[in-house]
Parts: C-alpha cells; sequence; structure tokens
C-alpha cells in the first residue's frame, strides 16, 4: 500500500509544489514576524545550529527549509491529497497544519538550539508561537497543494 501510495507521486509537480509553498511560507513569515513583533524565525532556526556566526544562520536556513517544504510536498502527494476532503487549497492547508501540529513538540528542546538560548530568537515553545506558526502552514500547504494539483500528470 505504502508503494503504490509513493508510486502515484509526480515528483516534478512536488518539487515545484514545495518550493513555491516553501516561498510563501517565508514571505507570511516575515509579514507576520512584523506584524507581532516576534522574531520566530524559521530560517534562522533552521540555519543557526550549522553556523558560528549568528549574522549566517538565516542563509545557512534556506538550504534546510528548502528540503523541508519540498518533504512536506512530497507526503502531501503521496498520503495527505486522496485522504483528506474538501478542494486541494483546503487538504494541503489541513494537511501541513496535521505536520506542523505533530512535530511542535519538538520544540521543547528550544533549551538546546543556540540561537534561543543567546536570545537571538524568540522562543518556540509556546502557545502564542504554535499560533503564529499556523499561518504560514496554511499558506503553504494552500499554495503547494495547487501548484501540485495543477502540475501533475495524471
Amino acid at each position: 500500500m505504502l508503494f503504490s501510495m509513493i508510486k502515484q507521486v509526480d515528483f516534478k509537480a512536488a518539487v515545484v509544489a514545495g518550493l513555491v509553498g516553501g516561498a510563501v511560507y517565508v514571505a507570511t513569515a516575515e509579514i507576520d514576524n512584523r506584524l507581532t513583533g516576534q522574531n520566530i524565525d524559521d530560517l534562522k532556526l533552521l540555519g543557526r545550529p550549522f553556523v558560528k556566526n549568528p549574522d549566517h544562520a538565516k542563509l545557512a536556513g534556506v538550504p534546510v527549509h528548502i528540503n523541508n517544504a519540498i518533504s512536506l510536498a512530497i507526503a502531501y502527494a503521496a498520503f495527505g491529497r486522496n485522504h483528506l476532503p474538501g478542494p486541494p487549497w483546503l487538504r494541503g492547508a489541513i494537511f501541513a497544519n496535521i505536520e506542523n501540529t505533530a512535530l511542535y513538540p519538538l520544540t521543547s528542546l528550544e533549551r538546546f538550539h543556540p540561537g534561543i538560548r543567546n536570545g537571538e530568537i524568540d522562543r518556540y515553545f509556546s502557545f502564542k508561537a504554535y499560533l503564529q506558526s499556523v499561518p504560514r502552514h496554511i499558506t503553504y500547504g494552500a499554495v503547494a497543494a495547487t501548484v501540485y494539483e495543477r502540475l501533475r500528470k495524471n
């Protein structure tokens, strides 16, 4: 069953959908950080463990973010698109927020993160930060799923 689900994925469409959705995610994050005054910066979160200089953290986070965005689009194509209700944008938004909610407990490990420990990024392990992550995942999921459905080969 798992193999047949993966076999049905149009990987080229999923890669493009992940890239476009990932770009929209970053744009949403920049907007909501400015609106809320919070520094919940996922690129810094992803990149800071790999660099000594905090000024390079955001750039170092880009490849990790791209990998995550593409991987989530592939997972949506394999598992989410045929098992969730509604049009593609809604299925994608639901799927991305299921992933967000399932993985959010990992933020409890934030005390080990150099950027959070040093105050370079605000804390993630809070209900407020979780709520801030929801619109990012809605926009990512809605865009990635819509792009995937438009590009995939039947």
